[in-house]
Order: C-alpha cells, then sequence, then structure tokens
C-alpha cells in the first residue's frame, strides 16, 4: 500500500550557516531549521572550521527539524544535500579528519593564485577546466600544501569537499559528485572526469588517486547507516542523493531549466547565474567560470560574492535600532520600504557600496556611503542600500557578459523578495521582468528536489520543478524609470572604481 504521508529532507551548509528543510512532495515547507557556524581564522587569510563541529551542527539541525515537525521518520522518502562548493577536507584511512575542513572563503594560497596567472599557469588549465582560478579552489589550495604543508598531504588518503564529507556520515560511503567536482580546475570538462595532465600541470601528480569517484547528482550516494539514524533520527535505509554544488541547488529551486532565464538571489550573498549550451575553451575568449550544471547539455555561469541583503540587516541591526526605537523587525521593514517609495530615485543622489562583508571588485575595498550632503535624511541612507544592494546584482549580471535581451525573465529569491518595493527596483534597474519565488529555504529545496529524482518520486528535475517549485508574483520593469536608473548605475560604478582606489591606498 503507497504512503499518503511522504516528506523529502533537505540539508544546506553555506559559508555562515547550517540549514535543514523538510518538503512535502508539493514542495511545501513543513519545518525548517537552522544553525549559524563560526569561522576560525588561525592566520589571516585561513578560514576553518572543526569537521566535528560541524557534523554536530548538521545532527542539532536534522533533529531540530524532525521535532518542529513532528512526523514519522519512517515518511521521509530521500534525503538530498548541498554546500558551498570548494575549500577541502583531508581524512586519513579510516575517514578521520587530519586537518580541519577549509571553508570557500579562504585566501591562504591567494599569492600562489596570482603567481599562477602571472606565470601562464591559469592559461594551460583552461582549455581542459574553461575556468580561471581562485584562492579557494583544490587546484591551488593543493599546491599551496604541497609547498607550504606537505605532511597533510601525506596524511591524506581522501580529499572531499563538505558535501562529501557529510554525505560520508550519513552514509558511510566515500564519493564526489559532479556538479561540485567540475568546480575545482582539476577536471576536464569535455571528458567529465578529473585529468591527470591537469595535477602534473599543478605538480601535485600525487593527489589525482586520493580524488574519490563521482556520482551524478541525482544518483544514489548511500543510506543512512545505523550510526547515524541514532545520531539525528532519521531511518536507518533512506536513500542520500549525492547533492549539488549550492549554485546549481538554488538554480534548480528557482526554477531555472531554460537558457532564456536569468537566477537571482538577494540574501546574504548576490548570487547571480544562467544556463548555456557551450562554454569557451580558449582563454583569451572567456567571460566567467562554467561549471557543469544539473540540467542535462548545459553549463552554468555564474557570478557572485556576499554584497547583498546582509549589509541592509547590518544596518537596520547597528543604526536603526540603535535609536532605541521599540519597534519589532516587521515593522522596521513595514517603515523602510515606505520612505523608500516615498522618496523617488530622482530625489536623492547618496550612493552606497555595499562591501560591508566582501567586495565585489578589489579585494581590498570596503563599504561606504557617497554624495552625501546635509539635506540627506534617513530616507535618502535607506533608498540608497536598496539601490547599492541592486545595483551589485546589476553589477554581477554585467560581468556575466550577456546581453541582457537575451532573458525572457529573471527570477528572483532572497531577503530582497520580501520587499515589494525592492523587487520592483530590481525589475526597474535590470529592465527585465522579476518573478519571485515561494519558500525561504531555497538550497535546501534545490537538493529536495534532487533527491526526489534519486529515489524516483519523479521522473526527471523537470518532474520536480513543476511539483516543488512555486512561482510569484511578477514585477514588470517600468520604462520610466529605465534611465534614471541606469545614470545612477553609471555613478555607482565611480563609486566603485573610488573605493577600489582607497582600499589600494590602504595597505
Amino acid at each position: 500500500m503507497e504512503k499518503m504521508n511522504r516528506y523529502i529532507l533537505g540539508i544546506d551548509n553555506g559559508g555562515s550557516d547550517i540549514k535543514c528543510a523538510l518538503f512535502d512532495v508539493y514542495g511545501n515547507e513543513i519545518a525548517c531549521a537552522a544553525t549559524k557556524m563560526s569561522i576560525d581564522t588561525p592566520e589571516p587569510g585561513f578560514t576553518e572550521r572543526d569537521c566535528e563541529r560541524v557534523w554536530k551542527a548538521n545532527v542539532e539541525v536534522i533533529r531540530e527539524v524532525l521535532n518542529k515537525s513532528m512526523i514519522d521518520p519512517e515518511d521521509i522518502i530521500s534525503v538530498g544535500l548541498t554546500a558551498y562548493g570548494n575549500g577541502l577536507i583531508f581524512v586519513d584511512e579510516e575517514i578521520r579528519p587530519v586537518y580541519p575542513a577549509i571553508v570557500s572563503t579562504d585566501d591562504r594560497a591567494g599569492e600562489l593564485c596570482q603567481r599562477f596567472k602571472e606565470e601562464g599557469i591559469e592559461r594551460k588549465l583552461f582549455p581542459y577546466t574553461k575556468q580561471t582560478i581562485w584562492s579557494a579552489q583544490p587546484a591551488v589550495l593543493l599546491p599551496w600544501f604541497k609547498e607550504n604543508n606537505n605532511e597533510i598531504l601525506e596524511k591524506t588518503r581522501w580529499i572531499l569537499s563538505m558535501k562529501d564529507y557529510l554525505r560520508y556520515r550519513l552514509t558511510g560511503r566515500i564519493n564526489g559528485e559532479l556538479t561540485e567536482a567540475s568546480s575545482g580546475s582539476l577536471f576536464n570538462q569535455d571528458k567529465r572526469s578529473y585529468d591527470p595532465e591537469l595535477f602534473r600541470i599543478l605538480g601535485i601528480e600525487d593527489c589525482f588517486n586520493k580524488f574519490p569517484e563521482i556520482l551524478n547528482s541525482t544518483e544514489i550516494g548511500g543510506y543512512i547507516t545505523e550510526k547515524a539514524s541514532e545520531e539525528t533520527g532519521l531511518k536507518q535505509g533512506t536513500p542520500v542523493a549525492a547533492g549539488y554544488f549550492d549554485i546549481d541547488a538554488n538554480a534548480l529551486a528557482s526554477g531555472i531549466l531554460k537558457d532564456d532565464e536569468l537566477c537571482l538571489i538577494a540574501g546574504t550573498w548576490s548570487i547571480n547565474e544562467f544556463l548555456i549550451k557551450d562554454a569557451t575553451s580558449d582563454y583569451d575568449k572567456r567571460t566567467n567560470t562554467a561549471t557543469i550544471s544539473y540540467a542535462d547539455g548545459y553549463y552554468l555561469m555564474e557570478d557572485s560574492t556576499p554584497t547583498s541583503a546582509g549589509n541592509f540587516n547590518w544596518y537596520i541591526e547597528r543604526i536603526i535600532k540603535g535609536y532605541g526605537r521599540d519597534l519589532s523587525n516587521e515593522q522596521i521593514y513595514d517603515m523602510c520600504n515606505t520612505m523608500v517609495e516615498e522618496k523617488g530615485p530622482e530625489t536623492s543622489e547618496v550612493i552606497f557600496v555595499p562591501y560591508l562583508f566582501a567586495s565585489a571588485t578589489d579585494p581590498r575595498a570596503k563599504g561606504a556611503f557617497l554624495n552625501m550632503s546635509a539635506a540627506d535624511d534617513d530616507a535618502s541612507l535607506i533608498r540608497a542600500i536598496y539601490e547599492g544592494v541592486v545595483f551589485s546584482s546589476v553589477h554581477h549580471v554585467h560581468n556575466l557578459a550577456r546581453p541582457l535581451s537575451s532573458y525572457r525573465i529573471a527570477k528572483l529569491s532572497g531577503g530582497v523578495t520580501n520587499s515589494k518595493v525592492w523587487s520592483q527596483m530590481m525589475a526597474d534597474c535590470l529592465q527585465v521582468p522579476i518573478q519571485t519565488i515561494s519558500g525561504s529555504q531555497i538550497g535546501a529545496k534545490g537538493a529536495a528536489i534532487g533527491a526526489g529524482v534519486a529515489c524516483g518520486l519523479f521522473r526527471d528535475l523537470e518532474e520536480g520543478v513543476e511539483k516543488m517549485v512555486h512561482l510569484c508574483k511578477v514585477y514588470e520593469p517600468r520604462k520610466e524609470y529605465a534611465d534614471i536608473y541606469k545614470k545612477k548605475y553609471e555613478r555607482y560604478e565611480i563609486a566603485l572604481k573610488a573605493v577600489d582606489l582607497l582600499g589600494k591606498e590602504s595597505r
């Protein structure tokens, strides 16, 4: 007899939070839980976490979701995983970590990365990888360890991603996964496999056999073990899907299945991406980094930084609440939306650069308000923050090097979508229709959709998206605002150059 109640669990390990959400087979969010994970910085540029502490945090959010939902774990038919890409976890023969987990924000290999660019190593890799390199990629971290801490490599049997490690803790099996493996500049995109030639170019031939077999994202990567069942409360034998690189999970849960759709995520991060059939292997014609996507026959092109709505949350916590106003968060958001709506874009010239947590240009550049006058007030500053966050997305979309006219629609998720004013502003600035997505745990839902395919609930991703992704309001771009925002965006780009210059001078 077929079960009446069936659920899918999605687990999302990000750079800031660890999240878990339970969905029914129609994509309704039944319960969710999250916990913030601090990052250890033992030296400048190092960003690490203790692997056991990460696992315990995952156990905590899984148990919290089960307690909140009050469902029978027997009714969970599959578990999906997603996590930040790149970074590394080194484990020995007994699958014990021999070094803390390296998070994707790590920059210890920044100088080596620059050296690889200057010496032409990046150019040599590109025809195979279709990617430029950055400091937290395995292709850069492993040579760094070879030069600076080779003892760790000698102790290592397997090199894993965070998602691979969590899958092992749940299932007892060691595997990699396609979307994430394709992101580390050690992967031949055409052959869809790790390539020994890339390891030779980088001088890390000894590391080639330390990477596990790669699974497709919707393959079953194992089953909940007795030990994992005891720790998490999940039923032993529940299938666990191989999972996704987090940028893939986010795009999938936004319902992006065609190359004329733009995915925008404006939350802690500004994540901007689209699907494309072909990606160049010519270094001199490169535009963006390509990874193998969740959608058959497509690459995923992406550009992102943590320069989004988290900047507004900072302003609320540090400035607005500092006034001593006895307002709830909901009242504050309503007040800010009203202020922005009443103060039109043509009435304020203040520019906000949303670089409080990171930069999208020079890594030393910081956030700033610019072009203020004595006539400006709270409304001017709040409108500037709204615009700065939107302009950050526009900056990334332009970096994707594709005409805006190629997008039929953009699908938007993240904190910005809680504001109709902010969502409309995104449409007005891009002059592309914006459709918002229902639900708060987008990454976890993407992982759950893949898990639904893995266990046979859905015949393919298209059916999973049809059943689980719920689209909301469409914001049509208002043509009368096009020129106003175009001019303001041009001045925003000038402001980025100013903070870049200041960052260089502060060395």
